[in-house]
């Protein structure tokens, strides 16, 4: 963000996943990673707390981004809970959609920037599409384009495992010679969502043409009480509701099965 010119000394060391969803992952177990380039396919790696750092923001503006990190954080352990337990008495929480778009979006630059993003087993080079116009859209909601912003990929009838895992995949086309990001492909706790960052061509990008664009609500439906999380966004569109049932538990060694 040193192109803002208001850095302030010194780069200070930062979570490339935050800390705080990093802890509500690994609730009372470990945290693992696996398909970063610097791990063989298919290998997977118990971190410690501190392991996943890098020196990539300043002090200011790793202050500055942490209300980002407390609203991922609000996200994810809404979601575990109303996920996990059935209370049979009526759960709500309420997370700004925009802050989520710039929690993915930083968490996206912060692997690239430090090599850990890959396609396969190819570490990338972390150029992005839009790599002018991410420190406005890092800094300000309204600097997004047009249709740019997080898809819902799931449809009704859908089933999905409710796990405790944030993936991340990066969407890449060849331009001028070289990758570039175009979009994120991100699943949190099951939920499958892509994070478009250029303004939407249908032509280009037709299988999110009928996904759920930049969702209202979050509902989480037991047999004795529902839950959900209000996405909240100062646009001008519509905001739709996913609707999650749940369909049954397994055993612990397996995940719980739910429809959306």
């Amino acid at each position: 963000m040193r192109e803002l010119g208001s850095c302030v000394a010194p780069i200070s060391g930062e979570h490339l996943i935050s800390q705080s969803v990093m802890q509500v992952l690994q609730g009372n177990g470990e945290f693992s990673i696996a398909g970063v380039p610097w791990l063989p396919p298919g290998e997977v790696r118990v971190l410690g707390a501190n392991a996943l750092r890098a020196n990539c923001l300043c002090t200011k503006h790793n202050s500055s981004l942490s209300p980002i990190d407390d609203a991922a954080k609000h996200l994810f352990q809404s979601l575990k809970t109303y996920l996990e337990e059935d209370t049979g008495e009526p759960r709500h929480s309420l997370v700004s959609g925009h802050d989520l778009e710039r929690w993915v979006l930083k968490t996206a630059k912060a692997l690239a920037v430090s090599g850990n993003l890959a396609r396969g087993e190819e570490r990338l080079s972390g150029a992005f599409a839009q790599d002018s116009s991410l420190i406005a859209m890092l800094d300000d909601p309204a600097a997004w384009p047009t249709g740019a912003g997080l898809y819902c990929m799931m449809n009704a009838g859908d089933l999905m495992q409710n796990h405790s895992r944030f993936q991340l995949v990066p969407w890449v086309e060849t331009a001028d010679g070289g990758d570039v990001i175009v979009a994120l492909e991100v699943s949190i706790l099951g939920f499958i969502f892509v994070l478009l960052l250029e303004p939407f061509d249908p032509e280009r990008y037709p299988v999110l043409a009928a996904a759920k664009y930049r969702p209202g609500r979050i509902e989480i439906q037991y047999p004795r009480s529902i839950s959900w999380v209000t996405i909240s966004w100062e646009d001008a569109h519509q905001h739709g509701t996913l609707t999650v049932q749940h369909v049954k538990n397994v055993p612990a060694t397996e995940v719980a099965a739910q429809g959306a």
